[in-house]
């Protein structure tokens, strides 16, 4: 189940976030005055910070001191600071998330994991357009009414927010974009968490995406995590299989559907890693009998 968090911790922000199955995301809304100062010294999240008006000074761990103007947005890395000052009185968005919610568009991700590690990495912003600052007025209207108690409502905007942009923005902006997170070259633990799902738990799937070859792949891999990528991969599916069995309304279908697999790769991996078929171990898992 959804559980509601702070992702800001500033006075006067408006903000409405949530953990659910390991992610969180969630938007806040804040108004600084000229010369107030934003600073999170260890960002666990990324953040998509956009710009309604005004003018910030913008510095993470991958570039400093960038001015973002009004009706622009720049995206922050996590694992490292993340602050701003005001040069003007502005009005900012801060969408953060620990995943992009994006694997409902294949081709846009394969698109941009194989042409991401081909290009050093730059400073890239995007202009918010209509359709992008329409759909963020109303979740900033939503916030402030209070009205939508359920804090799951952040996944959903999460999803939307992605949508809009693979609708709106060209591939080659998105890719510029999104790069920090989605280029295997640029970060290879970011590239991991946000694509491990989408390989469907399949090591070749996934070293395809990254754009490396298999030994540099296993190799940085094995570096990073201490282990092979189908044990790394198993080990990350089966803590999400129990996780989401904990919700009395997650069947075998709805938990391979969150997975982005058919029922029938999700039953064929519980009988190869707890030999039992998926209704069992969802039951198991559920009154705390199946273990990681």
């Amino acid at each position: 189940m959804p559980q509601p968090i702070n992702i800001v911790r500033r006075k006067g922000a408006a903000q409405m976030a949530s953990r659910m199955n390991g992610h969180e995301t969630g938007f806040a809304h804040l108004k600084i005055a000229q010369g107030e100062h934003y600073r999170d010294a260890s960002a666990k999240h990324y953040y998509i910070i956009a710009v309604k008006y005004g003018a910030i000074q913008l510095t993470t761990r991958l570039y400093r001191d960038k001015v973002i103007g009004g009706y622009t947005m720049a995206l922050a890395p996590k694992s490292g600071v993340l602050e701003f000052t005001a040069r003007e009185d502005a009005e900012v968005i801060l969408f953060v998330f620990t995943t992009t919610i994006i694997r409902t568009d294949k081709e846009m991700l394969d698109y941009f994991c194989s042409h991401a590690a081909k290009r050093s990495y730059r400073f890239n912003t995007l202009h918010i357009g209509k359709a992008m600052g329409d759909l963020l007025d109303l979740i900033l209207t939503q916030i402030h009414e209070r009205k939508l108690r359920h804090s799951g409502i952040c996944h959903v905007w999460n999803t939307y927010f992605f949508h809009v942009m693979a609708a709106y923005y060209t591939k080659d902006e998105i890719t510029d974009f999104m790069r920090p997170i989605l280029s295997g070259g640029a970060d290879f633990e970011a590239f991991i968490e946000n694509n491990y799902l989408e390989a469907r738990g399949n090591v070749t799937r996934l070293i395809a995406l990254s754009g490396l070859s298999a030994v540099t792949f296993t190799n940085k891999f094995v570096a990073l995590y201490g282990m092979r990528p189908k044990q790394w991969l198993d080990e990350r599916l089966k803590t999400a299989i129990i996780d989401m069995a904990q919700d009395e309304g997650m069947t075998p279908t709805l938990i391979a559907h969150e997975l982005d697999m058919p029922p029938q790769r999700l039953n064929d991996f519980t009988q190869r890693v707890w030999n039992l078929p998926a209704g069992e171990a969802v039951r198991r898992a559920r009154e705390g009998e199946l273990l990681v």
